[in-house]
This record gives structure tokens, sequence and C-alpha cells, in this order.
């Protein structure tokens, strides 16, 4: 039986290519094209529902096809395991146990159990401290930047994916409620004066990212996490110059860059630790 190799897109998302996941299950080359238009058009039982699959949500045609004539298309791993179970296949159980245990390893939908739960609660408590957000914030960068090869499109990227808002954008909003900023002040910055509590939730998308999952399956722990942070009603410190961890956030007008070496240590071992779940990436997807 072939191996089939997991990819990673730029997105962060756990990928395998049509055509190897054609070749893996055994079918017949010329079967190729025709089988792969039945699979995107077909009907299947998702974790959110029976449907159709959903063009760049779980699968996308890649870009660097030379012909009009053979596509080849990504597929993530709830798909392509779902398309296994569904092909005449020979091998079809061994390919989707496969994906099925990949998909186990970095999940995209999430179903947390109590200890998981009481872990991303005491995360989200951690987030509120700026060193924490900064910290998750690095190490997303570093993988991402292992992952593409550069740190190029960053900002772009972070903006587009999960924070969803330009600095441009906030700075207008605090201008319409009279909250005072200055020009030097980053996103974070912004954001704290916004709404403290998106700072946590951008904190814990890094935090995850940087150990590997997806942005989707990030972004649903992102949002729990701040609605766990609205409930509590957890307040953000900015803890960069020093401040104790149990004051009151300070309200400065205007602060310096970030730090880097005033990393506290309590999260620097929380954010380093991954218990158990942080993984070396694939090779990404092209």
């Amino acid at each position: 039986m072939m191996d089939l190799t997991i990819r990673v897109s730029k997105k962060g998302t756990r990928v395998v290519k049509a055509s190897e996941l054609h070749q893996a299950l055994e079918l017949a080359n010329h079967h190729y094209q025709a089988n792969v238009r039945g699979w995107i058009k077909d009907v299947y039982q998702f974790a959110d529902g029976i449907r159709k699959p959903v063009g760049m949500q779980d699968y996308a045609r890649s870009p660097h096809t030379k012909t009009d004539v053979v596509h080849e298309y990504y597929f993530n791993l709830e798909f392509a395991r779902l398309v296994a179970l569904s092909a005449k296949s020979k091998v079809k159980q061994a390919i989707a146990t496969k994906l099925s245990k990949e998909e186990a390893v970095f999940p995209e939908h999430v179903q947390l159990t109590a200890e998981q739960t009481l872990e991303l609660l005491e995360q989200t408590k951690a987030m509120t401290r700026f060193s924490c957000q900064i910290a998750a914030e690095e190490r997303h960068l570093a993988t991402y930047t292992r992952r593409t090869g550069s740190a190029d499109y960053w900002n772009r990227y972070r903006v587009t994916n999960f924070v969803k808002t330009t600095m441009e954008e906030l700075r207008d909003c605090l201008t319409e409620r009279g909250v005072p900023f200055n020009r030097s002040h980053r996103v974070r910055d912004l954001l704290y004066r916004y709404d403290p509590v998106e700072c946590i939730r951008v904190g814990i998308v890094d935090h995850y990212c940087a150990q590997g999952y997806s942005i989707a399956y990030a972004t649903q722990l992102g949002k729990l996490a701040r609605e766990l942070a609205a409930t509590m009603q957890l307040e953000v410190t900015d803890d960069r110059q020093g401040e104790g961890l149990f004051t009151a956030p300070a309200d400065r007008v205007s602060l310096p860059p970030p730090p880097i070496s005033n990393w506290c240590a309590s999260c620097s071992a929380l954010l380093h630790s991954g218990k158990g779940f942080n993984t070396e990436l694939p090779a990404e997807a092209h």
C-alpha cells in the first residue's frame, strides 16, 4: 500500500493531494479525473452535518495545475477520509484508518474533554497578561517562518485569518469612542483599548497555531477562550513594565514596543510545554 503524505497548507490545514489519495486507494489512473469530479460533487456525513464538500473549506484546486485536462486538488483530512470510505477500493479501510489517526493528532473541530477544558481555562487566564500573548505570537511567528521559509506577509496573514481587523480600523473606532492612543501603538495596544478580551482570543489562536493546529481549530478555541474570559470577567493586564500579577491593567497612553526579554517565567513554561500537543510539522503543501 502506498504511503500517503500529509501536507500543511499555508493556513495550517493538514491536507492530502487528490492524486496521491487516488493512488493510495489503488484506483486506475485513467479514472482519476472522473473520480475526483464525482468526489467533490457527492454528499457525505461531515462532522457538521450531511452535505456536499465546500470549495476552499474541504478542498481546494492546486494553483500549480499545469493542464486544463488533469486537475490537482488538496483535500482536508476529514474529506479525504470520507472519500476513502466511499471509494470502491480493497484498501479503503486501511487508508481511512490512517487518515482518522492523523485527524486525531491535530483535529479540525473542537471536542474537548474535561481535562482539556480545564487546560484551556488555565491558558485563558494566562493570556490576560501581555507577556503571555507576546510569547504566543513569537512562537506562532517561528512556526509560520519554518513552514513558509520566511516571515514575509506575516502581518497580512494574521490580520486576514484571525485578527480580522487592521490598525487603521482600530484607530478609527477608538477615535469615535474618544479613547486616547498614539501612532506608536501596535495592534495589541489598540485592541487592549478597544476590546481587551479580544487580546485573549488572539493570544489563544497564536498559542495553538504555534503548536501546529490549523487556523480553523485554533480559531474555535480562541472563541471559546473569549467566552470563558467574558463569563469570568477576566481583566487583561499590560505587564510589560513589571506590574504584579494581581494588579489592575495599566491604562498608559504611550507604551514602547513589547520587549521580548520581559517574558515571565510562568508564561514561558506554559507556552513551551505544549502538554503533549507540540508535534513537528510535515512539509508545506505547494
